[in-house]
C-alpha cells in the first residue's frame, strides 16, 4: 500500500506563515544590529540626511546600504528628504532597509544611551561595505529588499 503525501508535505496555516514571517524579520533586526555596530567600529558609517547627501554625491559607488526608520513624525521636510533618498538609492542600486522605529534605532549607538558623548543622528543612516568578507552583512543584504525590518528592543 503506497500512501501519497503529497498534500500533506505542504500545509500550513496563515498563523504559521506569520510567525515565519515574524521570526525572519526579528532576526533581520539583529542582524542589522550587529552589522551597524560593527560598521560604526570601524568607521564605514554616515549619519544625518545631509551628511549622508554629501556623501552620495561625492562618493556614492562607496555605499552599500541605505537606512531609513519609517514612521509618521509630522514633519513634512523629513518625509521629503525621505522619499528622494529612497528614489536615490533605487536609482543607484544601492540596497535599502527601512526600520521601524527610530528610537530603537537611535538605542543601537552607545552615544545615544550617555548624555556625556554626542548623540548621533538616525534619520538616515549610509553603511559602506566591509573591506573582509563579513558573513553577517552579506546575509543581511541578503534579506535587505523586505518589509518594514523590526528592531530588537
Amino acid at each position: 500500500m503506497v500512501i501519497d503525501a503529497w498534500p500533506y508535505l505542504f500545509t500550513v496555516s496563515i498563523y504559521e506563515v506569520a510567525e515565519f514571517s515574524g521570526m525572519r524579520n526579528t532576526n533581520t533586526g539583529r542582524m542589522l544590529k550587529d552589522v551597524l555596530v560593527q560598521a560604526q567600529a570601524e568607521g564605514r558609517t554616515t549619519f544625518g540626511i545631509y551628511e549622508c547627501a554629501q556623501l552620495l554625491n561625492t562618493a556614492p559607488d562607496d555605499v552599500t546600504l541605505c537606512i531609513l526608520p519609517v514612521g509618521d513624525n509630522g514633519d513634512v521636510t523629513v518625509h521629503i528628504h525621505h522619499t528622494l533618498m529612497e528614489a536615490y538609492c533605487l536609482e543607484n542600486d544601492i540596497k535599502l532597509l527601512k526600520v521601524d522605529s527610530l528610537e530603537k534605532l537611535e538605542g543601537v549607538f552607545p552615544g545615544n544611551e550617555n548624555s556625556n558623548t554626542d548623540a548621533v543622528d538616525c534619520s538616515c543612516i549610509l553603511v559602506k561595505a566591509p573591506e573582509k568578507t563579513d558573513h553577517v552583512y552579506n546575509d543581511l543584504m541578503d534579506v535587505v529588499d523586505g518589509p518594514v525590518v523590526e528592531m530588537p528592543a
